[in-house]
C-alpha cells in the first residue's frame, strides 16, 4: 500500500474511500464501512456514510479542550454548545469553528481537591457562571498541574470579592497563621 501521502515516513493504514489515495491512521476517519481523508469532499462523503455523521463520541472543546461526550443527535447535527464553557462550536468545518464563545477569565487555581470542591460550591451558591479545567487530571497525577477556574467576564469582579473571603489550603494545612485572622 506504500507510505501515507501527508506523512511520507508512515506507513498507510488505508486508502481512502473518497479519493482513493493512501494515509496514516492519524489522517483518516473511519465510517460504518470505510476510512475517509479529511479533505472536504471526502469528509462529505462520510457524513453520508454515517449516521452519527461522521464524529466520533468525544472530542475536545477547541475552545476549553474539554472533552465532551456527543449524544447521537450532536454527532448528526455537527453543531452543539459546550457544557464547560459554553461556546457554541461547529465540527462540520476544518477545524472546527467556535460560532458564538463567551469570554472567560482564570480567577483562581488550586491543587487542593478540598479546595475546588469548596470552591464550586461557594461559586455555585453565588450564581457565578464558572467553568474548571484539570480537575480531573489531578487524580491521575496529583501535584503536577492545578485545576484553573475560569469566570464569565461579567462576573470577574463579584467572584473575586468572594475568593477575599475564600481561605485555600495548600495540602489540607491553612495559609492563615491564626484561628479568626
Amino acid at each position: 500500500m506504500g507510505n501515507c501521502i501527508n506523512h511520507p515516513n508512515r506507513k498507510a493504514l488505508s486508502i481512502c474511500h473518497g479519493c482513493g489515495k493512501p494515509y496514516c491512521e492519524e489522517c483518516l476517519d473511519e465510517g460504518k464501512e470505510f476510512y475517509y481523508c479529511k479533505t472536504t469532499a471526502c469528509q462529505e462523503l462520510l457524513r453520508k456514510e454515517s449516521p452519527a455523521g461522521g464524529l466520533p463520541p468525544r472530542v475536545n472543546c477547541p475552545n476549553c479542550s474539554s472533552e465532551l461526550k456527543l449524544s447521537d443527535e450532536d454527532r448528526v447535527s455537527r453543531k452543539f454548545r459546550c457544557p464547560e464553557c459554553e461556546a457554541l462550536v461547529d465540527f462540520g468545518t476544518n477545524p472546527p469553528m467556535i460560532l458564538e464563545r463567551k469570554n472567560y477569565t482564570e480567577v483562581f487555581s488550586s491543587k487542593n481537591q478540598g479546595d475546588i470542591a469548596l470552591l464550586k460550591s461557594v461559586l455555585d451558591d453565588a450564581d457565578i457562571d464558572y467553568y474548571v479545567v484539570g480537575e480531573d487530571f489531578l487524580a491521575t497525577y496529583p501535584l503536577i498541574e492545578p485545576a484553573k477556574f475560569f469566570v464569565l467576564d461579567d462576573q470577574v469582579d463579584e467572584a473575586r470579592e468572594i475568593l477575599k473571603q475564600f481561605s485555600a489550603n495548600i495540602f489540607g494545612v491553612s495559609k492563615r497563621n491564626e484561628i479568626g485572622e
